[in-house]
């Protein structure tokens, strides 16, 4: 589980979680995820958008796996927004500012040959490359190093990242009001 920032960087990570979870689950069971519950993660201060008076907070953008929480957008079902304008703008904006996690996880694969195949070490071993390799991507990131530098493909489609498994889990009031509050600014 990842948090990456415009520029592809990796701002917290959580290794461990096992890939057969569903990762609505894993971000749960993660410390990312109890530390956005219990709101400790130094997110920066809540304050209005664009164009908005009402302060609105830092969120973070997933897929349909996950729940609709205060701090985490996610899209509507497709079935929910094809007839909806305003609802598919939401997504797709969603779905564009998601394929900057997408890119940096692609950059870091194609910069470390590691993750071409099964990392055949004990847990310990694969959660501290894990961890070294996305710290060394951060660090190649800021210095601009150009060892075989490797940019995102702006022109990947976007259904390359998939259908996932809808979360019919139902938000809260105030999530849902969040998120009210982006799908205007979105179709502002």
């Amino acid at each position: 589980m990842a948090i990456v920032d415009p520029e592809y960087k990796f701002i917290c990570i959580d290794v461990g979680g096992y890939g057969r979870n569903l990762d609505g689950g894993i971000l749960e069971d993660s410390a990312i995820g109890k530390r956005l519950e219990m709101g400790n993660l130094n997110l920066p201060t809540n304050k209005p958008l664009p164009g908005q008076v009402e302060d609105s907070p830092m969120v973070l953008i997933g897929d349909e796996a996950f729940a609709l929480k205060p701090y985490l957008l996610k899209p509507f079902p497709r079935r929910q927004s094809r007839n909806n304008i305003q609802l598919d703008n939401y997504n797709y904006r969603l779905c564009r500012a998601r394929r900057v996690v997408e890119n940096a996880f692609r950059i870091l694969t194609k910069k470390w040959r590691i993750y071409n195949r099964l990392i055949e070490v004990k847990e310990e071993t694969t959660i501290k490359i894990i961890m070294a390799t996305c710290i060394l991507h951060n660090f190649i990131r800021v210095q601009n190093c150009n060892i075989d530098t490797i940019e995102p493909d702006e022109n990947d489609s976007i259904s390359t990242l998939g259908e996932l498994s809808i979360n019919d889990r139902r938000g809260t009031n105030e999530s849902l009001r969040i998120r009210d509050n982006f799908i205007d600014f979105f179709n502002s």
